[in-house]
């Protein structure tokens, strides 16, 4: 039977309460996903999904960090953490201790989150107050060139925001379908 040392609060049913399963999902995610995370990132992902303890989580990366199964490296002028050999390894040995939609929804979570971190390095919005409303101006920039600049009117600040949002959520998805529209018609 699984010993829990870990706390339980603003954990979610089946989220994990034992520290060397924190220690794993931690390893497992870093060596699954393609790109360093900030400390930040991880707890964010992680205390989204409520798998896991906001204070029990920073412990797990401490003492993970010491045992040298993950490491901090500069990245896009940030500390972020990646796992080591070590890591990668104990993960690969010990990932079927976590459940598979454990697995999946934390390195789900962990990539919509990079998505987004990348979104907001690669394209700007700008929100402009106006008379009568604000204006939402959305640029997306690629391989050297400006790839789309649209503006759009929001009547309150409230709708500008959430043009800002989903724009951020997939501005890629953005950009192919204006592009679809505009030379396939529909």
């Amino acid at each position: 039977m699984v010993e829990f040392d870990a706390f339980a609060g603003d954990i979610v049913l089946g989220g994990l309460r034992n520290m060397l399963e924190i220690k794993i999902l931690v390893c497992y995610m870093l060596s699954r996903v393609n790109e360093p995370m900030s400390r930040k990132q991880l707890c964010d992902c992680l205390q989204e999904t409520g798998l896991v303890n906001f204070f029990d989580l920073n412990e797990a990366i401490d003492d993970l960090l010491k045992q040298k199964m993950i490491q901090e490296e500069e990245y896009l002028e940030e500390k972020c953490l990646t796992a080591t050999e070590a890591g990668k390894e104990n993960a690969q040995t010990l990932e079927t201790t976590l459940t598979t939609t454990l697995r999946e929804r934390s390195v789900n979570a962990a990539l919509r989150l990079l998505a987004r971190a990348k979104a907001e390095r690669e394209t700007k919005v700008d929100i402009i107050k106006t008379e009568t409303g604000y204006n939402v101006t959305f640029a997306i920039d690629g391989l050297g060139e400006n790839l789309l600049t649209l503006s759009l009117y929001a009547a309150d600040i409230l709708q500008a925001e959430k043009l800002r949002e989903n724009f951020l959520n997939n501005p890629s998805e953005v950009y192919s379908k204006i592009i679809d529209l505009l030379t396939i018609g529909q």
